[in-house]
């Protein structure tokens, strides 16, 4: 937070903020609302993972969090590029001589998608690693390696400092900016994340009381690229006509992940209207669909509903599940509530697929927006339908459950 009033990156941070709010010219008056805070959820995005070494800690840093009381400050959240409220995200930022050894413990119930990925300068995918490739079951321990790639090239044949202690190896080349951890908890009530330990074999030489000039100047460069990727992520599916999704397909480009199908759109619902999302996971352990507002973050109030995910949502008969986005409670079970937005994003993403493999049974989506008057006739016949204390009663168990993963990370 302190790094943020740096007058090299507030001016980048405005810079930036001037760019995305331009990219959106029609934004709605609710949208431009939430803006301010959002921008700055954006630069504390782009600036959390220098907190390494100058903290003197080497710590995976959680990142994409809700606004919170810490150490009796109120702190911002640190959302943006369109978050997985279902993901717990963790980050460790990579400076081409970084040497150390991750270790992890899975949780009693880990989550059900598990995914450490090494990106670039352009965060294209370097190496990924998956639950199965970890071997991740309840309890287990794993500890992998990451090493220079100039290291491994450099150290004589069989002197390569290679530990023979762990489950697997990454070499980094020197483009290298960040591995991301991503732990996908479906079940909100049961899954935890993996407790994560980093044993640097480098000394980042700190703590460090001020902020040098090197470290000014590559935080306003962190803080100018994480807005110009908030405002391409913003501008391609606004390009699409609102309401028509694209069918999932399968990119490592810009940060995606090499398992997971995407299908990202722009909603545009009116008061009256609602938009049917038929979702079918094919093959995929899991699906999700949360909504980000027009600027790619989720909104605080999770517990209102404004995400599903195939562990929450009532399946229809034939193994797919449909879903209701609008503004009023239509009182089905599957309801996407956009939180009084009436533009915003879909981020849907299927997880747990082979990227070498056809799957036999595809992941699919079909959309459809109609009269809220026509949903009774629209929907599929065993569709769930509730009333407001059924309601009432599964918002205060999603506020309840998504606190949960963060109880034993309460030091930040």
């Amino acid at each position: 937070m302190d790094l943020a009033l740096e007058p090299a990156v507030d001016a980048a941070r405005r810079a930036g903020e001037q760019v995305l709010l331009e990219s959106i010219p029609d934004a709605d008056e609710a949208s431009r609302k939430r803006y301010p805070e959002i921008a700055r959820e954006i630069t504390l995005n782009a600036l959390v993972g220098l907190a390494d070494g100058y903290s003197g800690e080497d710590l995976p840093r959680l990142i994409m969090r809700t606004p919170r009381r810490l150490a009796g400050v109120q702190v911002p959240g640190n959302r943006g590029l369109h978050d997985n409220p279902d993901t717990f995200y963790r980050l460790i930022p990579l400076d081409g001589e970084s040497h150390f050894v991750l270790e992890g413990i899975a949780a009693e119930n880990p989550a059900t998608i598990f995914e450490l990925s090494a990106l670039t300068t352009q965060w294209h995918t370097l190496a990924n690693l998956t639950k199965a490739d970890l071997g991740i079951v309840p309890g287990r321990r794993f500890r992998i390696l990451f090493v220079p790639a100039s290291f491994a090239s450099e150290a004589p044949e069989g002197d390569r400092g290679i530990d023979p202690t762990v489950d697997h190896v990454v070499e980094l080349p020197s483009d290298s900016e960040m591995l991301l951890v991503r732990e996908t908890l479906a079940d909100w009530e049961r899954e935890r994340p993996s407790r994560l330990t980093i044993e640097n074999r480098v000394d980042r030489g700190g703590p460090r009381e001020t902020d040098d000039a090197r470290r000014i100047q590559m935080a306003a460069r962190r803080v100018e690229k994480w807005f110009s990727e908030a405002s391409r992520l913003t501008l391609a599916p606004l390009a699409q006509a609102a309401n028509a999704f694209p069918k999932p397909v399968i990119s490592g480009e810009h940060g995606k992940l090499v398992t997971m199908a995407y299908s990202i759109g722009h909603f545009w619902v009116r008061p009256g209207e609602a938009l049917v999302l038929r979702i079918d996971p094919g093959e995929a352990a899991y699906v999700g669909a949360p909504i980000t507002n027009l600027w790619g973050t989720t909104n605080d109030n999770l517990a209102r509903g404004a995400s599903l995910n195939s562990k929450q949502a009532v399946f229809d008969s034939d193994g797919s599940f449909t879903c209701v986005l609008s503004l009023e409670d239509p009182g089905v079970h599957n309801w996407l509530d956009p939180d009084g937005l009436e533009r915003g994003f879909l981020f849907l993403r299927w997880a747990g697929l082979d990227p070498e493999r056809m799957p036999e049974r595809v992941p699919a989506l079909e959309t459809r927006l109609v009269a809220t008057s026509d949903l009774r006739a629209t929907l599929p016949a065993e569709t769930r339908w509730i009333d407001p204390s059924e309601r009432v009663r599964i918002q205060s168990e999603r506020e309840r459950n998504h606190a949960l993963r963060f109880e034993e990370f309460l030091d930040g």
